[in-house]
């Protein structure tokens, strides 16, 4: 099941349907708490069309999900924890990427990257940007088996639930593809460009209207790196189902390109 909402597609049973896309696999955040934006940064993220969600990495791009894409032409706000709060920031998508490896029929290398028409002018905005896992980073052991990391954003808090204006973090381990890949698990379909997080006994993870949103590990300055990109998983938070995030050391190399000025 896909971790997204599209625009028009909020009754549990259209919900049920359109995670039977991709071989039953489904992403608002399930066992996690509101967010205080006072103790957590959230300033680099933002929502796309109330479906799905991306990050801030720099004044001219946001990265979120692929299968994402046909909500792109939706709003792009920004700027506080509450969807609904009058004064969040619009931005404007010029153009759209998909990583050239993505492939829909398993989620890999589920990247794409928004070009924004005007840079996003930081000081007058509040928004920021966050930094990416870096492949020098991940040999680091950064993102191996059991390193907390912190998923965020405005999904359902149960399979097939409600979506919530008030965003929402809970954290998960890391888990190796090793094990992700157990035959209790997703039996072999996770991938190098894929990265697992979540419980054996599940009850907490990402869920429906997450996709696109980030997972977070802490950077040595103490602020929050972007690891990974919400991307699927088997309903949400079910044991041994952990949450599937695009691995971002993996599409490092393709976001540095096309983002270079």
């Amino acid at each position: 099941m896909k971790r997204f909402l599209s625009l028009t597609v909020f009754s549990t049973a259209l919900l049920v349907t359109s995670s039977l896309s991709f071989a039953g696999q489904s992403a608002r955040i399930v066992g996690g708490v509101e967010v205080d934006p006072a103790k957590t940064e959230t300033r680099y993220i933002v929502s796309i069309g109330g479906g799905c969600a991306g990050s801030i990495i720099s004044p001219k791009w946001i990265l979120t999900a692929a299968h994402c894409q046909s909500i792109f032409k939706s709003a792009i706000t920004g700027g506080s924890v509450n969807l609904k709060a009058p004064n969040r920031i619009k931005l404007e998508i010029k153009k759209s990427y998909i990583h050239p490896k993505n492939n829909a029929g398993n989620q890999s290398y589920d990247f794409a990257l928004l070009e924004l028409k005007e840079p996003i002018d930081f000081e007058a905005t509040g928004l920021t940007s966050i930094g990416l896992v870096t492949p020098e980073i991940a040999t680091t052991g950064a993102t191996d088996d059991g390193q907390m990391a912190t998923v965020l954003g405005w999904g359902t808090m149960r399979e097939n639930g409600s979506v919530t204006p008030l965003m929402r973090m809970v954290d998960v381990p890391v888990v190796s593809n090793e094990r992700a890949n157990a035959k209790t698990s997703y039996n072999g379909s996770i991938n190098e460009s894929m990265l697992a997080a979540g419980y054996d006994e599940g009850m907490k993870d990402s869920c429906q209207g997450d996709s696109g949103g980030p997972l977070t590990i802490e950077g040595s300055d103490g602020k929050p790196v972007l690891a990974g990109v919400v991307s699927f998983g088997r309903g949400c938070a079910r044991a041994k189902y952990y949450g599937i995030y695009s691995r971002v050391s993996a599409g490092y190399e393709w976001i540095a390109t096309m983002t270079k000025e």
